[in-house]
């Protein structure tokens, strides 16, 4: 399972109201690495509030994949997760909330995260890890490092 996703500079992923309009669009001359890793992509995991956002989206990025979306009410997503990977199939992309990744990085049920950092500073919001923050746990060490214009880092980290 591949968490990847976007944060400001001070780790938050969204706005308190799930803003998500300081990000930068991708376009025909830099998407940010993201039709790549796209096409590797089996199915998709999300929590409930990432869904209803990208359902207000003008065009559902999403439809092409197996969807699955989590909530607190709708059962444990670590058991969602373990069946997800004991199937065969391409890469599954986690993408977040806060809570959902939080709880699957506590599982251990994520082998590498992919961070987009945005040089945007939120000050409150939404962090990576939900309760957790956003900072990485111990055993955690980046691979490899792209820079993009505007000074927008992107940092793959393993176990």
């Amino acid at each position: 399972m591949v968490l990847h996703i976007a944060t400001s500079e001070d780790g938050f992923i969204a706005t308190e109201d799930d803003g998500l309009d300081w990000l930068p669009q991708p376009n025909e001359v830099e998407d940010f690495g993201m039709k790549a890793f796209m096409r590797t992509v089996d199915c998709v995991v999300m929590g409930r509030r990432t869904w209803e956002v990208a359902q207000t989206l003008e065009e559902n990025p999403f439809e092409a994949y197996d969807r699955h979306v989590c909530s607190r009410q709708s059962g444990r997503a670590e058991d969602l997760v373990h069946s997800l990977k004991n199937k065969p199939g391409g890469v599954i992309w986690l993408l977040g909330g806060g809570h959902l990744n939080a709880s699957l990085l506590e599982a251990g049920l994520i082998d590498t995260i992919v961070i987009t950092k945005i040089p945007v500073t939120l000050t409150n919001g939404i962090p990576l890890f939900g309760t957790l923050g956003a900072d990485l746990p111990e055993g955690w060490h980046p691979t490899t490092k792209r820079d993009f214009d505007g000074e927008i880092v992107q940092t793959t980290w393993v176990r």
